[in-house]
């Protein structure tokens, strides 16, 4: 699923840079098991979009930090 649902109006990434988010969004979403749960996908995508609006744009690394960083968090 593509992340542009989670954009509000107001917020604009190149066309490429929308498709490394998405991409990241799917396998985050996959290597944590987070299926149909729609609240735990919006809050994924949420950390991908606020990395991009840093400047993070790379597929890999946004999942990778993402994936991370939810995983530090199951751990506390």
């Amino acid at each position: 699923m593509p992340i542009r649902r989670y954009l509000d109006y107001n917020t604009v990434f190149e066309p490429d840079t929308i498709t490394a988010m998405s991409e990241a969004l799917e396998r985050a979403c996959a290597a944590l098991h987070v299926n149909g749960q729609a609240h735990d996908r919006e809050i994924i995508a949420e950390r991908i979009i606020a990395l991009a609006r840093r400047g993070v744009t790379d597929e890999k690394v946004l999942g990778d930090r993402v994936i991370a960083e939810t995983k530090a968090m199951r751990v506390l």
